[in-house]
């Protein structure tokens, strides 16, 4: 078997466990859109060996682990078993994870058992040294770059302590307050963070960079890639490069008048400091998951 037959099995068997046998047209089409980026960027290997250092190994020793950063925008992932989050549920993006990059695995390890985690990966990767390309999946997988004397969660595997004090509750009906508040309670967005506070029923700025892609691709048509790719022009604050993806989009309008339009692209633009909702899934999700003591 090759290993790109076994990506698709695993995948294809990670759809059954994760939505049943008939599952929805969208999550159908999400997998098909990752799997082919995946395949065409050549990054096969990688989501294998993080399926077996991750799902099977650490699973298999009962190695408590916690996917965050972009990963649980992978509808690929979700079925992997390496993230616990469904990018559809909670209305994640796959190009925020899925695109032109190197995969950027980043994970929480239960930090008693972080040593133990750390060797017996690296045995799994020498055992298959045969098969797979392994001084780039440990450049990305296993990649570490800290500074003396600072936390380790510049680093791609973290050893966390809330790991191993698993004590789940159950998630309440609606997060959206608590991830928006998540979202925005940072240096940058202070003031839209007070503006949400006192009033959160008649916020309209933009919170999360998934509200951007969004707009771009319901109101303006925008393909997946295109839309990441304004997304970070904006955020960036490339006013020229912005202007000229407004000019091209505004020059080919369906279905909605140029004024509609404005009132649209206002709202684009409106927070260029937009948080990534993945991430604040994934924080949030892991208070309930593990009763961690992070912002209470």
């Amino acid at each position: 078997m090759t290993h790109l037959e076994l990506f698709h099995g695993l995948v294809d068997a990670g759809m059954r466990m994760r939505y049943g046998n008939k599952p929805s047209r969208t999550a159908l089409l999400r997998v098909l859109w990752e799997k082919k980026h995946i395949i065409d960027a050549d990054y096969v290997d990688y989501y294998l060996m993080a399926f077996w250092l991750f799902h099977h190994y650490a699973k298999s020793k009962n190695i408590g682990f916690w996917a965050r950063g972009a990963m649980p925008s992978s509808i690929i992932c979700f079925c992997l078993g390496i993230t616990e989050i469904d990018p559809i549920k909670y209305g994640l993006h796959s190009v925020r994870f899925v695109n032109e990059k190197l995969p950027n695995f980043l994970f929480d390890i239960e930090a008693s058992r972080f040593d133990e985690f750390k060797k017996g990966a690296e045995e799994l990767l020498q055992a298959n040294a045969g098969d797979y390309d392994i001084a780039a999946i440990k450049a990305c997988l296993l990649k570490e770059d800290v500074k003396l004397g600072e936390r380790m969660r510049i680093t791609y595997l973290t050893p966390v302590e809330y790991l191993s004090r698993k004590h789940e509750r159950p998630l309440p009906e609606n997060l959206d307050d608590e991830l928006a508040r998540y979202a925005l309670k940072s240096p940058e967005t202070m003031d839209l963070y007070e503006a949400y506070i006192q009033q959160p029923s008649t916020f309209d700025s933009l919170i999360y960079q998934e509200q951007m892609l969004d707009i771009l691709k319901e109101t303006f048509h925008a393909g997946s890639i295109q839309a990441n790719q304004i997304r970070i022009a904006i955020q960036r604050g490339e006013t020229e490069h912005v202007e000229t993806y407004k000019k091209e989009l505004f020059a080919d309008l369906k279905d909605i008048t140029p004024e509609e339009a404005e009132t649209a692209w206002r709202r684009l633009t409106s927070n260029p400091r937009a948080s990534l909702k993945a991430h604040a899934v994934s924080h949030v999700i892991a208070k309930y998951k593990f009763a961690t003591d992070w912002d209470k």
